[in-house]
């Protein structure tokens, strides 16, 4: 618990939107999240050139369907009536038989084929955008809605990860001495109890800082950013409202976590006031909101 507690106030958080990565502003992509759904992947999304490829499977949920062709190298991408043909190592491909010019080529890592998402959502009329606070790269089609029986499910752990789920927006300037790319590969997620409305957020860094969200009407906004220094009611530095509510207490609601070793832990009170915590192994982004045993939503 004491490796929990140094958690709690050292931390670092980040956001930015969808834009070219450089070697000035590098990026880390932790998930993706395509259609509201986060998708599991043997490969990690990579950076080439300042581009975000991910394993061309990831898209198999937006109706993309893809052939490899490994004696030319080559990948033919399907959707609907349009076709791209995208070749390893070569920034020229074609789309629907006319040639264009793409940043980066395929790459192949570990038997898997990666393709630039800015590319292929570009000419596929997909929104993709990257979210700098939690490392997470969300891809929609045009069809795409917000789940919303899920965000109000009575079943916390259903509504927590649809929660998750939505991309963070800001209304306000986020601390410039938290922007530290990279460092969300070890996270923790803090609910009150009973609640899958509102939620703070911060990567397990030897930093200080972190952010309160609060969903409403199917988004998810950053309503306050902050850092710390004897405590978490020690405010250092801030940017955007202070809540009225006692988000201290949420530290020793539900607290939940990755460590090192791929495992969710979640350290938490249950009805008798006593403290518990429960090991899961995950397998993607969401599995690490665990369901608490005995919890019921507050009304």
């Amino acid at each position: 618990m004491k490796k929990v507690i140094v958690f709690v106030f050292l931390f670092v958080l980040m956001f930015q939107s969808w834009a070219s990565a450089d070697a000035a502003n590098p990026i880390s992509v932790n998930a993706v999240n395509v259609n509201g759904k986060f998708i599991a992947t043997d490969v990690s999304p990579i950076i080439k050139d300042g581009r975000v490829l991910v394993p061309i499977r990831t898209l198999a949920s937006l109706g993309v369907t893809y052939q490899w062709d490994s004696k030319s190298q080559s990948a033919l991408i399907t959707k609907g009536k349009d076709q791209i043909k995208l070749m390893a190592n070569k920034k020229e491909a074609f789309k629907n038989n006319k040639a264009v010019q793409v940043d980066v080529p395929v790459q192949v890592s570990q038997e898997r084929i990666l393709v630039p998402i800015r590319f292929i959502s570009e000419n596929f009329g997909y929104k993709a955008s990257y979210e700098k606070l939690r490392s997470i790269l969300f891809i929609q089609d045009g069809n795409y809605k917000v789940d919303q029986e899920s965000l109000q499910a009575e079943d916390l752990q259903t509504a927590r990860q649809a929660a998750i789920s939505l991309p963070v927006q800001f209304s306000f300037k986020s601390l410039s001495s938290l922007e530290k790319p990279g460092a969300n590969k070890e996270y923790t997620y803090v609910f009150p109890r009973g609640d899958s409305s509102r939620y703070m957020y911060f990567s397990n860094d030897w930093s200080a800082g972190n952010t309160v969200v609060e969903i409403k009407d199917g988004v998810a906004k950053a309503v306050w950013q902050f850092t710390s220094g004897n405590g978490l009611d020690d405010i250092v530095s801030s940017a955007g409202q202070r809540p009225s509510y006692n988000y201290v207490e949420w530290v020793t609601d539900i607290m939940m976590f990755n460590d090192e070793n791929g495992n969710i832990k979640a350290v938490y009170k249950d009805d008798k006031g006593q403290q518990k915590d429960l090991t899961a192994k995950a397998k993607s982004y969401t599995d690490i909101i665990q369901p608490i045993p005995n919890e019921t939503r507050k009304q």
